[in-house]
């Protein structure tokens, strides 16, 4: 059930490690010679925005995405994946003014929004937002008055 990195020395006095799949506790056997260390081995996923995934291919495992050669016995439960903090969500301010069409029949809304760089945008419901060139109605330009 549990990937184990298992350190040991080999017949020349050479460091080798190993990864070894253990169902229970992990019990190390004479062939892999003098033990140095046993920790538990994970496998990290550097993808921020999609979820590990294993797949089979060829005979050989993999985890996606980022096409990792991983041991044939791994399951997500040996991945580690940070998920990625959201971000923070800042409020863009909005401010509405009501204004009353000259015949008093109509109400038009011009909307003052401040933008996450601090920069202003108007906008208005009203024919003559859509009509001028540069999308300032006389609502608007009181407004920036």
């Amino acid at each position: 059930m549990a990937l184990w990195e298992i350190s040991t020395l080999n017949k020349h006095r050479n460091f080798r490690t190993r990864i070894v799949h253990s169902e229970g506790s992990l019990s190390v056997s004479d062939g892999f010679g003098p033990v140095h260390y046993v920790k538990r081995f994970t496998y990290k996923h550097i993808n921020g925005f999609n979820p590990p995934m294993l797949t089979n291919i060829g005979g050989k495992h993999y985890l996606m995405p980022g096409w990792v050669e991983v041991h044939p016995k791994t399951n997500l439960k040996d991945i580690i994946w940070d998920k990625p903090k959201p971000k923070a969500k800042f409020k863009i301010e909005v401010i509405t003014h009501r204004f009353i069409s000259s015949k008093g029949d109509k109400e038009y809304l011009t909307k003052e929004s401040t933008q996450l760089d601090g920069s202003i945008k108007y906008s208005c419901n009203c024919f003559g937002a859509i009509r001028a060139k540069d999308g300032r109605c006389t609502h608007i330009k009181s407004i920036e008055k």
